[in-house]
């Protein structure tokens, strides 16, 4: 190969290589576009059923089974939440569900005005549902809410069972 030939497969090389960066860089560039328009979609698409009252969100939790407690503790991140706007009861007779709304602190009104450039706390109507053992009363449930946290605890074994397995513990031991 002469130094021209080589000359002209470098540039051509070079040329080639430039067209591939342009290319890749266009194609970063729609990249970020298109999930930018994704996020606000998503984002404008969640705010339509915050309005709408379609949303449902889930709380976060953390559960509590300390073996050497006769009961379990649920706590629930309710943050800015007070207790009249949080509803606990029984669903059925081993279903525990929480629920509640939580409205922004903007009326809906005044929105158009009020801008967010970072908008990540969740409004609207939650839910959480806890299994509880079988034939569990509404009675022996407890909740209290303390600095945006919501603690709901109740018996390991429903008070019944405990009668019952007591029972059958007397009839063992006479046999």
């Amino acid at each position: 190969m002469t130094t021209t030939s080589t000359a002209l497969v470098s540039r051509k090389l070079s040329t080639q290589h430039n067209q591939e960066e342009r290319f890749r860089a266009l194609d970063r560039a729609l990249a970020r576009k298109y999930v930018f328009h994704l996020l606000r979609e998503h984002r404008m698409a969640e705010e339509r059923r915050i309005r709408q009252g379609t949303l449902v969100y889930t709380p976060r939790l953390e559960l509590c089974d300390d073996t050497s407690s006769s009961r379990i503790t649920a706590t629930l991140e309710l943050p800015g939440m007070k207790s009249e706007d949080v509803r606990v009861h029984l669903e059925t007779s081993d279903t525990l569900l929480i629920s509640g709304e939580r409205h922004p602190t903007v009326p809906l009104d005044q929105e158009g005005t009020v801008r967010y450039p970072t908008k990540e706390i969740k409004y609207g109507r939650f839910e959480r549902v806890l299994k509880v053992p079988k034939n569990t009363m509404m009675s022996t449930i407890s909740a209290a809410m303390s600095d945006g946290l919501l603690s709901v605890s109740w018996p390991r074994v429903p008070p019944c069972a405990t009668a019952s397995a007591t029972h059958d513990d007397s009839n063992d031991s006479t046999a």
